[in-house]
């Protein structure tokens, strides 16, 4: 019993420590809390209003310095003296052990504080920015006031080098001088939301008369400077080129100078107001119009020097093609006499020397045109290329028609010689017949002997002629070899057909007496030997009786007949 109710006591005594601790915890915390109070009403902010209320101000910026001085007199006025009062019954509420209550009491004081903090910072702020602000514009009227003394100074100075432009640009300045004034009126009555948009349209219009006072000068001067020395120029170099005997296709150079003239001063003026993207664009054009002058001016100079060099080389040129040409004609004529001409040389040749007439003709037109009056020698480097290239054209044309004729020469000679040969060999064939001693011919071997012979004949009938188609004997030398060929293989037949039928017939005597099929075969093919010259048939048939007897027997006469054959046929 005892020892709960010790228990019980130390419980007690230990809750009443705690609470007593919790107590002054809470005392601190509003101690801490009233502290930070003070140090929010010992905050800089009433020295603020009181410098910006010794400025001047007007207008939204008045009103905005009036809005904060009543925010500020809110905050001291009324939150920081309810902060008091909730601190006076938070510290009741733990001296009469409402600790729940001043827990709450304490936050209130926290919540108030804070909100009372964040309100002194932004008056403080705003009153600050009010100040930078006015200080701003009034550093703002120092600078510019220095910036149009410097401007005036400039347009003073640089009056020649911004030409038409000048009395507007000093009229512009003076604009914005005058707006510079109001602008100062503004900042000295203190209407900070006025004066900043006076500035900010202060500050593009200083900019842009800036930047104009730096775009002319290059302008002017290629309007004043640039663009007629350039004219004056060509206009010069024109006269010199005239005075020697220079001429121009479309010659406008006088009207297009005078042309540029106006545009120089048209442009001027469009300087003087101030229109610079227009005038940079006109002066881009103009630009473009003066390098046509010069480039036409230039194209005839390089042509002069291309003429003088190109001419007599093309002059020598043209008299040698015209010498190749006449050796060449009477080359034709010659040839003419002896050879139809089937790739129309004759012709190629005549028209040659025309080519060359005219070539001849136009060149010699323009040396008296350069010798006695002004001329476009862009147009005469124009024949001379032209004429260059046909003349080479005509060299070419000149190589191909002599290698023409002298391939007619040459074609008669191998002609010649294949006629010979053929003559020859047909002549060879014809012996080779006679001294086999056969019975008789084969009709059809003597039509087709005969017909190359008319051939050959024919062959050498055209080659006789006065003038010879070399074309058309070829194509008949051609014809003669095949048909030659086919010849002497029907000789070689012929002369094989006959030799080995006799040795077979005489084989086959052996079995003459025994065998009535071999009798019968070996008349039948003397008979076919000698009476009806059929010598093909005749080993054919007795061939055939032989291999029945003597398999193997007609192989063995053909092996042996090659073997020993010696003849050319």
């Amino acid at each position: 019993m005892i020892k709960v109710l010790i228990g019980i006591i130390v419980v007690a005594i230990l809750i009443y420590i705690g609470i007593v601790a919790y107590q002054r915890y809470l005392l601190k915390q509003i101690s801490s809390l009233v502290e930070r109070k003070d140090q929010v009403s010992d905050l800089p902010v009433k020295n603020k209003i009181d410098e910006v209320g010794s400025l001047k101000l007007a207008g939204s910026s008045l009103e905005g310095y009036t809005k904060l001085t009543n925010d500020y007199k809110a905050v001291t006025t009324k939150r920081l003296p309810e902060i008091d009062d909730i601190a006076a019954h938070a510290r009741q509420d733990v001296n009469d052990m409402k600790i729940f209550e001043a827990r709450r009491g304490v936050s209130a004081m926290k919540d108030s504080l804070d909100a009372s903090e964040a309100e002194s910072s932004r008056i403080n702020d705003q009153l600050a920015n009010i100040q930078k602000v006015d200080q701003d514009h009034r550093d703002a009227v120092k600078v510019l006031r220095l910036k149009y003394q410097d401007l005036r100074k400039t347009l003073l100075s640089q009056n020649v080098a911004l030409g038409p432009s000048i009395d507007i640009l000093e009229d512009n300045l003076s604009k914005l001088d005058s707006d510079f004034d109001t602008f100062s009126e503004t900042v000295d009555s203190g209407d900070h939301e006025k004066a900043q948009a006076q500035l900010q349209q202060l500050q593009s219009n200083t900019a842009t008369l800036e930047q104009q006072i730096e775009d002319i000068p290059p302008l002017e001067d290629r309007l004043t400077n640039v663009f007629p020395g350039q004219l004056d120029e060509i206009q010069d170099a024109y006269e010199q080129l005239i005075n020697h005997n220079y001429a121009f296709n479309d010659d406008n150079v006088r009207t297009e100078l005078k042309a540029i003239k106006a545009k120089i001063s048209e442009n001027k003026e469009t300087l003087g107001n101030l229109r610079l993207e227009a005038v940079q664009s006109n002066n881009e054009s103009i630009s473009k119009r003066i390098d046509v002058l010069y480039d036409k001016l230039q194209q005839e100079i390089d042509a002069r020097k291309e003429v003088d060099n190109s001419f007599p080389i093309i002059t020598d040129f043209i008299v040698h093609a015209e010498g190749q040409n006449k050796v060449l004609l009477s080359e034709v004529e010659r040839l003419d006499q002896s050879y139809v001409f089937n790739s129309n040389e004759d012709e190629t040749a005549q028209n040659l020397s025309s080519q060359l007439e005219s070539i001849r003709s136009e060149h010699d037109r323009d040396t008296e045109q350069m010798t006695n009056q002004p001329v476009v020698y862009s147009d005469i480097l124009a024949r001379l290329k032209d004429e260059n290239s046909q003349l080479n054209d005509i060299e070419t044309t000149q190589a191909e028609v002599n290698q023409n004729l002298q391939a007619l020469v040459d074609s008669e000679k191998d002609a010649r010689r294949r006629l010979q040969q053929y003559d020859i060999e047909i002549h060879n064939i014809k012996r080779h017949v006679e001294n086999i001693n056969l019975p008789g011919i084969p009709n059809d071997y003597m039509d087709y002997f005969f017909v190359v012979s008319d051939e050959i004949e024919k062959a050498s009938s055209s080659m006789n002629q006065v003038r010879i188609n070399m074309e058309m004997i070829n194509r008949e030398l051609d014809m003669i070899n095949t048909d030659l060929q086919t010849l002497t293989k029907k000789t070689t037949e012929l002369t094989d057909n006959a030799a080995l039928s006799e040795l077979a017939i005489q084989y086959a005597n052996r079995y003459r007496h025994t065998n009535e099929d071999v009798d019968a075969a070996s008349r039948h093919a003397q008979r076919l030997f000698d009476s009806e010259h059929r010598y093909d048939q005749s080993l054919e048939t007795i061939s055939a009786a032989l291999d029945k007897v003597e398999p193997g027997s007609v192989e063995n006469i053909t092996e042996n007949y090659y073997q020993q054959k010696h003849t050319e046929y």
